[in-house]
């Protein structure tokens, strides 16, 4: 999660009701290493003023700071925080991850966990490179168009957030970008497996990946929406 795009999300979020806020289930979430140290920005922008019994973190990592292990469409884990019992729903650059078909389960299940009186709380990125994880649909929606996936819930809020430049991801995820960027450009999510001709051409491929968004700023679209 970008940083500009943490605050306005925190921002939004601390403008909303607690008791309709909390419990949150927090889709995609990584671990606590990720959001309180590699990127504290999120912790800071959206969790550090939640008690943490109000918090259900999902990754697919088994982890510190993973509560439920797995994934939205998956019954046992979509059980499973139903029993938590949530009122709103917290995802952040999920849905791009998905295939149109799937996107579409996981957005009814996201609507079901919402409360009466809860919220969705959503973003996608909008203007943002290739980044399989561990694939990129190219789903790159305006706010209209990602509030229509959700026609059963009222819209109250929706920006697309400009999050700075690919320089904002420097040096704090220096490794992980340069990691996760070569793989990118091999095109497929892990650059270790690569052959000797793929590492051979990478750092071209890697240089056509990178240098268009030098100076094109990044741009998330955020939302959120009610449940009546």
């Amino acid at each position: 999660m970008l940083r500009r795009e943490a605050e306005w999300l925190g921002t939004q979020m601390g403008a909303l009701q607690a008791d309709r806020l909390y419990p949150l289930v927090n889709l995609g979430s990584s671990t606590a290493q990720f959001r309180e140290h590699d990127q504290p920005w999120i912790h800071q922008s959206l969790f550090a003023g939640a008690r943490r019994e109000d918090l259900v973190h999902v990754d697919l990592k088994a982890d510190d700071g993973v509560d439920v292990v797995g994934e939205l469409d998956d019954d046992a884990v979509f059980a499973e925080l139903q029993r938590r019992a949530p009122q709103s729903v917290l995802s952040s650059n999920l849905l791009e991850h998905l295939e149109p078909a799937r996107r579409d389960v996981w957005c009814a299940r996201m609507v079901d966990l919402v409360a009466p009186g809860g919220y969705l709380i959503l973003s996608v990125p909008r203007a943002f490179p290739y980044h399989p994880d561990p694939i990129d649909t190219g789903f790159r929606p305006g706010v209209t168009e990602l509030a229509a996936l959700f026609p059963t819930l009222r819209p109250l809020v929706g920006a697309e957030v400009q999050a700075g430049r690919i320089w904002a991801l420097l040096p704090g995820n220096l490794r992980r970008l340069a990691v996760k960027s070569a793989g990118m450009a091999l095109g497929r999510g892990d650059a270790h497996h690569a052959s000797v001709a793929e590492r051979a051409g990478a750092p071209s491929r890697l240089r056509d990946w990178l240098v268009p968004w030098a100076w094109r700023p990044f741009r998330v679209t955020c939302l959120v929406l009610e449940r009546p």
